[in-house]
């Protein structure tokens, strides 16, 4: 990379300063991300911007490289209601993480952690969607409207859940499509 690429990436010529720039395109990124639902496929896009950001930042500013632990998660529970409560929970430490970054390798880490969970949690509910009319795959549903139809059927075999959990499940199946080993 050279400095007039670095630049152009950081949008220099919007911005008072490198740190600036740095930040405003992070905010930007951040708050497409908090907006919409998990899909895979578009987070791994953002990464890609994020690690760019980064790359330009870095040469500007000459910084070192951040170094993460791997990141260690579970989605664990009895029933279909505490298995979701422990993937939202999941869910909100990565979206916080996210709210609070202050770098762009912070934010590709926490995408991982987001990507990850659905993962995880997806492992519980495999089937054949299909067979099934799926929503809109960029709109999740309701948090609270999930948790209680989990709540009213936590005990329930996976294929005798409403049609409206399945179709939910159905969705993230999807939407993790290009993220299965």
């Amino acid at each position: 990379m050279d400095r007039k690429k670095a630049e152009l990436i950081l949008q220099l010529d919007k911005h008072e300063d490198v740190h600036e720039a740095y930040e405003s395109l992070l905010f930007q990124l951040k708050t497409s991300m908090l907006n919409q639902g998990i899909i895979p496929k578009v987070l791994r896009k953002r990464q890609e911007r994020l690690s760019t950001l980064h790359n330009a930042y870095s040469f500007l500013e000459d910084t070192e490289s951040a170094v993460f632990e791997p990141i260690e998660l579970s989605v664990n529970g009895d029933d279909w209601e505490t298995l979701f409560l422990s993937y939202e929970k999941n869910k909100s430490k990565f979206k916080r993480e996210i709210a609070l970054g202050t770098n762009a390798i912070a934010l590709v880490r926490a995408i991982d952690g987001l990507i990850l969970n659905q993962k995880l949690w997806s492992d519980y509910f495999t089937f054949d969607y299909n067979k099934i009319t799926l929503p809109i795959l960029g709109k999740e549903m309701d948090s609270m409207d999930l948790l209680g139809l989990f709540r009213s059927h936590k005990n329930t075999e996976l294929m005798s859940l409403p049609n409206t959990i399945l179709e939910e499940l159905g969705r993230i199946l999807k939407n993790l499509e290009g993220e299965k080993d």
